[in-house]
Formats: structure tokens, sequence, C-alpha cells
């Protein structure tokens, strides 16, 4: 048996799990208060209509942000091995090169879209129901396009404690920025009735916590704090040819069932119908939060375990993710569609008393569809299988596009989710838990060096 094959591994694997679940619990109470405190201030001060318009800022800015996550799981991957064999050259290299990479992407990013945002006019974009609201959508837009560049780079922070087993760091941080934003959220939205203030209360004070967090980080391991001597252009490549193939399996789902089909439901229902779409949105955050505190330890925790040749622990730990967010799914699709038509409404207030139970029901489909998708990617990811989720991926994203499309058309927003949900389980819900089980019953071979 290998000597790094040791007890002592699998237990500082099971703390970091352990920890990083009890933290999470801080941060999804932080979440969960500020949705539900600040979300129906903001709708009963600004209306309907004026929350879809925050909405739409958020849901086209966050476009760039999800361009990071494909960085991420080969940082961490790559951060992992390196404390693993005590390399701290690599953990210098790795730090720097992620860092300087990032900062390069986010100011293109940025450039793009302050190049549309000048060039396009707004109704061209968003649809012709926003003619005559470009006054409260522009200012926002702008505003958020700013916040959002620099939380691309300060992201980054997330994933090297992921390689760190310290997940449990981020939580704590993200729980402080949630408080900061509801405290904001609800104090301020009253005297400064505005969507941009909206969009800086929301984003601006999670962009502080993170900021705090990085600084945190590179006190704590000054090995990662970014220097130039340290990039190295083959792992830069490295990094970006994988966050390529990451990007375009996981992020696309995001960009396509959120970012594209709130853009669709804009250009046929208006801001009003936007609003509706975004507080499905919200939910789908909100719930998911409680799967990921334990997905997002436990794939890094993986992906270590393996490199190890611990197959036994990885297999138990995928086992118990699997167990958890499908049966949280289930018992939280059962309980909205029963009780939801009369929670949302006295939470949301009277402009969202038209939610019923079939639009819950297709919603809750669709739930459950995302859920089992986020938990073979996140086994995918620790198994070391991105490049084999791009085709199925590509497949079942350009299939919701199009038929959620025409659902959306012809039947509305139910149709829309019901249409998502049955795509999904179909898809990667049907082929990707074969891959990982097959991974995960293999002789372990050692994951490829970054940049090497």
């Amino acid at each position: 048996m290998p000597e790094s094959f040791t007890e002592e591994s699998s237990q500082r694997r099971n703390r970091s799990i352990r920890l990083a679940v009890i933290t999470s619990f801080v941060s999804k109470f932080s979440t969960i208060l500020l949705q539900l405190l600040s979300i129906p201030i903001a709708i009963r001060v600004l209306g309907r209509a004026e929350f879809g318009i925050f909405t739409t800022v958020n849901l086209t800015l966050s476009t760039m942000i999800l361009l990071e996550v494909g960085i991420g799981p080969a940082l961490t991957h790559g951060m992992s091995q390196a404390i693993s064999n005590g390399d701290e050259t690599r953990q210098r290299e790795l730090g720097s090169t992620a860092f300087f990479l990032v900062a390069g992407i986010s100011a293109l990013a940025g450039l793009i879209l302050g190049t549309v945002l000048l060039t396009v006019p707004l109704p061209t974009l968003f649809g012709s129901e926003f003619i005559g609201r470009e006054a409260a959508l522009r200012p926002a837009l702008w505003t958020g396009l700013g916040i959002f560049v620099m939380l691309f780079l300060v992201n980054l922070t997330e994933r090297m404690r992921e390689g760190h087993l310290e997940v449990a760091s981020n939580n704590l941080w993200g729980a402080v920025g949630n408080l900061m934003a509801a405290i904001t959220v609800g104090v301020g939205i009253r005297f400064v009735p505005q969507v941009w203030f909206l969009v800086v209360a929301f984003n601006g004070a999670m962009l502080l916590a993170k900021v705090c967090n990085t600084v945190a980080l590179w006190r704590k391991h000054p090995l990662v704090i970014p220097s130039l001597k340290y990039v190295r252009p083959a792992m830069a490549k490295h990094l970006f040819s994988d966050g390529i193939a990451f990007s375009t399996c996981c992020v696309v789902t995001g960009v396509v069932e959120y970012n594209f089909c709130g853009w669709m439901v804009g250009r046929t229902g208006g801001p009003a119908e936007v609003g509706l779409f975004g507080i499905f949105i919200t939910l789908t955050v909100m719930q998911l939060g409680f799967v990921v505190m334990l997905s997002t330890p436990t794939w890094p925790a993986v992906a270590e375990a393996l490199s190890r040749g611990d197959h036994a622990w990885a297999r138990q730990a995928a086992k118990r993710l699997y167990l958890f967010g499908g049966g949280f799914a289930v018992c939280s699709a059962i309980g909205l569609t029963l009780v939801g038509p009369w929670v949302l409404p006295f939470w949301l207030g009277k402009d969202f008393s038209s939610i019923d139970r079939l639009l819950l029901a297709c919603y809750c489909l669709y739930f459950i569809a995302h859920v089992w998708r986020h938990l073979n990617h996140a086994m995918m990811i620790g198994t070391g299988q991105v490049g084999k989720l791009l085709r199925i991926q590509l497949i079942e994203s350009a299939s919701v596009a199009i038929l959620g499309a025409l659902a959306l058309h012809y039947s509305g927003i139910p149709a829309l989710f019901a249409t998502m949900g049955v795509v999904i389980l179909s898809l990667t819900g049907t082929f990707l838990p074969k891959r990982v089980a097959g991974a995960l019953k293999k002789r372990n071979d050692a994951l490829p060096a970054i940049g090497s």
C-alpha cells in the first residue's frame, strides 16, 4: 500500500468537508436572510417592472462572471497536487499565472461589454418592451459592469482556497458579504429607490467581502501572492485550454438557462415577466446553495483522494453527495409544489399572486434535473473528466435553447421550465452518472501536472 494512502489523509479530507458544511450553514442562513428580506423590500419599493430591470442587469452582466469558473477546476486540481507534493515553486507559478491570466481576460471582457453598451441601443438588445426605460437601465448596466469586472478577478481566490481544502473560509467571507448586502438593501433602498443602487447594494457588498478573503488568503499563504516573474506561458495555456473546455461544458448551462432564457422572456413578455422568471432563478440559486455546501468541498477532496490512490474514500464521498443532493431536491420540489401557491405571494406581494401550482410543478421538475446535473458535474470535475463533458453538454444546451424557445413561444414560462427539465434528465442526467461510476472504479492514474 502506498505511503500516501494514509488514515491521516482521509481524516484531513473528512475534517475539511465537515468544517465546510458547518460554515456553509452560516453562509446559507445569511443568503436566505438576504433573499427573504431584501427582495420583497426591493419589489415593493421599485415595483415588479423595475425589479425586472434589475434582474435583466444581473442576468446580462453575470455572463462574464461565469467565464471565470473554467479556470477554477484546473487551478484547484493543480494547487492540490502541488500542496500534496510540497512543491512551493509550483504553488507560486499557479497563483501568479492564474491571477494575471484572469486579469487579462476580465479586462478584455469588460472592454467588449463596454463597447456593446456604447454602440448598441438598449431596446435592440433587450426588446421593444424596454423602450422608455433606458434612464433606469443604462446607469445600472454601467455600475454593474464595473463591479462585475472586479468580481471576475477576486473570485479566483475561492478556487485557490478549494485547492488548499479551505472552503470553510470562503463560506465565512460569503456570509459576511450577504449580511452586509442585506443591511445595505434593507436600509438604503428606502432612501435611494433606484435600480443602480440595488445593483451596488447586492453586488458591491459581496465584492468587498471577496477582496477581504483575497487579502486573508495572501497573508496565510504568501506563496500564491501574484508576481510577474512566476508567470509561466505553458501553464497559462493549460489553464486557459482546460478552462475553455469546462466553460463550454458547464458555464454554457448558466448562460443558456439563466441569461438566454431570461432574455427570451424579456423579449416576449417585457420587464414584468423577467421579474417573475428572476424569482425562480433566485429560488434555484437559494435552494441549490444547500447542495453546493456539500458538493463544493467534496469534489476537491475526491480529486485529492484519487491523486493518492484512495478510491474507496472517493466512492463513499460520491455516494454521500448523491444521496444528500438527490434527496434534498425531491423533498424541496414536493414542498414547494404543495405550499408554494400560498407562501410565495405572501412573501413577494400581490404582484406575484398569479403563481399557481402548474407553474410550480413545472419549475420543480427543472429544479430536480438541475440539481442532478450539478451533482454529476461536480463528480466529473473531481474525477478529472472535464474534457469528456464537452460533447454531451453542447448537445444538451443547444436542445434546451431551441426546444425551450419553442415552448416559451407557444405555452409560456411553465412550458419552458418543463422542457428544460425533461431535456436535462434525458441527456446529462442519464449519461454522466455512468462516466462517474466508471472513473471511480478504475485503478488510479495520477492526474497530469499543470503546464507539464
